[in-house]
C-alpha cells in the first residue's frame, strides 16, 4: 500500500445516478414534471441540517421559485404546520403563491434590503433561509448579510450554487467580491475571540465567574455555531454562543 498520497493529488470522480439518500430524495426522484431542478448531491445535505424542523411551525424563505417545484416539495416534507414563502424577480412566479394553503411567493429583488425588508416584517423571523436565486455575488451577498441576523436563534442558512463564486459572469460585487470570499472571512470572524493569543490565553483559563465585564465580538461571533462547506453550497449554523471556558479535570 503506497503512503505518498497528497492532497494535491489528481484523482477520478466517478459519475453515479444516485448521490443522496432519504425521505426528500426519494420525493424528488418520484415525480419527473414537478418543475424542480436540484443538484443530486445537494438532498443528503438538506436532510442532514433541516429533519430536525419537521412536523413544526417552521418558517422557511426559498429564494428562487422558477416552477414553483420545491414550494410544493417543502409543504410536503415539512408538512402543514409549516409557513413556506417564495421570493422571484420574475412576476410570473406570483401564479404560484397559494398553490397551497401554506405557501406564498412574493415578486422582488433579492438583493433589495427594501423588499426583503417587508418579507421579512411580513412572514419573519424565519427558521430557515434557502438561497437558490440568481446566484450572482451581489444576490447572494446582500440577501446574506440582511437575512442572516434576523433570523430565529437557532436558525439554518443554505447559500446553493456557491460554484458560481469561480464564473466571471456572476461577479457583479466587485474585483475579488465572491460568496465564496465573503464566506471564508466570516471563518475569521467566528474565532475572533482568539485573534488576542494573550487576552485570550488569560482570560478562557479562568472561570466565568471570575472574569471582568463582557467579551466583545461581531454579531456574526456571537451569534454563529458553524459554518460548513459542501461542494455548491455553504451552511451556516445559528446558535448563541458562550465566552469559550477550558479547564483541567
Amino acid at each position: 500500500m503506497s503512503d505518498d498520497k497528497k492532497l494535491g493529488d489528481r484523482v477520478r470522480i466517478p459519475a453515479r445516478a444516485t448521490q443522496s439518500s432519504g425521505d426528500l430524495y426519494d420525493r424528488f426522484l418520484s415525480s419527473d414534471d414537478r418543475g424542480i431542478f436540484k443538484w443530486h448531491h445537494y438532498f443528503d445535505i438538506y436532510e442532514r441540517h433541516l429533519a430536525r424542523f419537521r412536523g413544526s411551525p417552521v418558517r422557511i424563505l426559498e429564494i428562487g421559485v422558477k416552477n414553483g417545484g420545491s414550494l410544493s416539495l417543502w409543504s410536503e416534507y415539512f408538512g402543514e404546520a409549516a409557513t413556506i414563502v417564495g421570493l422571484d424577480i420574475q412576476p410570473r412566479s406570483m401564479v404560484h403563491d397559494g398553490m397551497r394553503p401554506n405557501v406564498s411567493v412574493r415578486i422582488g429583488d433579492q438583493a433589495d434590503p427594501q423588499f426583503l425588508r417587508k418579507v421579512e416584517e411580513e412572514f419573519g423571523p424565519f427558521e430557515v433561509v434557502i438561497d437558490d436565486g440568481g446566484h450572482s455575488a451581489r444576490q447572494q451577498i446582500n440577501s446574506f448579510n440582511f437575512l442572516y441576523p434576523r433570523m430565529t436563534a437557532h436558525g439554518i442558512y443554505i447559500c446553493e450554487d456557491t460554484h458560481t463564486s469561480y464564473w466571471p459572469r456572476y461577479a457583479d460585487a466587485g474585483p475579488g467580491v465572491t460568496m465564496i470570499e465573503h464566506t471564508k472571512k466570516l471563518v475569521d470572524h467566528l474565532h475572533e475571540p482568539y485573534f488576542d493569543e494573550g487576552k485570550s490565553m488569560q482570560r478562557f483559563s479562568i472561570g466565568p465567574e471570575q472574569r471582568s465585564g463582557d467579551l466583545l465580538a461581531t454579531r456574526f461571533a456571537a451569534e454563529t455555531f458553524s459554518v460548513q462547506f459542501y461542494d455548491s453550497i455553504v451552511v451556516f449554523e445559528r446558535r448563541p454562543r458562550s465566552e469559550p471556558y477550558r479547564e483541567q479535570r
